[in-house]
């Protein structure tokens, strides 16, 4: 871990819109982001932990750049959720009394992150409500992606959760088809904590007993599951 130095935090700052996730950035709250010392404008390597149970900020971090992978803990394959650009993290416990994050998040890639600590957070919330209404918004969604994860992991052994996947996950194309999408084989079997072998074979059962038809990492869903 390293800070970033000035020429790469202002082109950050010059690049930054009138949002970053559900802040408002108004003249004044930008500002007071760029202009505060409290903010941390941080590197981290690939495979470097950024928070786990024994290295956790009270603050909201902000990907600039990178990916991150959130995980049951250090040592489990279980993944939780991958974080890209303009992802953010730590909002669900940034007003929490416990001082543990539960879970571990690790830099995929070389990953740049603004970390906005809890004091300054209460800050932008006062002076700026329509941000206070979008945070609330945001634990609402955090809150239904959890939902969501725990029914899955929930639903039985690995064909059970594996179609438990495709219903919470499915959409309508522009076509009218019913289609599951988004990950690589090595990401679904880690999100599902089902080894790779067999993922490929109860998705090749599936597609032979006419249940899904898969195109790349698109899964078309062909009868009701």
């Amino acid at each position: 871990m390293k800070e970033l130095d000035n020429k790469k935090r202002n082109k950050y700052i010059t690049s930054m819109g009138k949002n970053i996730q559900f802040i408002k950035l108004e003249k004044e709250i930008k500002e007071l982001i760029v202009g505060d010392e409290r903010a941390e404008w941080l590197n981290f390597s690939k495979n470097e932990i950024i928070y786990g149970y024994d290295s956790y900020k009270k603050s909201l971090g902000i990907i600039l750049k990178g990916k991150v992978s959130v995980r049951k803990d250090r040592t489990s394959n279980v993944l939780i959720n991958t974080l890209g650009n303009g992802d953010i993290f730590g909002g669900a416990a940034l007003f929490s009394k416990y001082d543990r994050f539960i879970g571990t998040l690790r830099a995929e890639t070389d990953s740049d992150i603004l970390f906005i600590p809890e004091n300054l957070m209460e800050e932008i919330i006062v002076k700026s409500p329509e941000s206070a209404v979008s945070y609330i918004k945001y634990l609402s969604e955090s809150l239904m992606f959890l939902n969501n994860r725990l029914d899955i992991f929930t639903a039985g052994g690995a064909e059970e959760r594996t179609l438990e996947y495709i219903r919470k996950n499915s959409r309508t194309d522009e076509n009218g088809r019913t289609v599951a999408d988004g990950m690589s084989m090595t990401e679904l079997s880690e999100y599902l904590a089902v080894g790779r072998a067999t993922l490929y074979r109860i998705l090749d059962e599936f597609q032979r007993n006419g249940i899904i038809q898969r195109d790349g990492r698109k899964i078309y869903i062909e009868k009701e599951i």
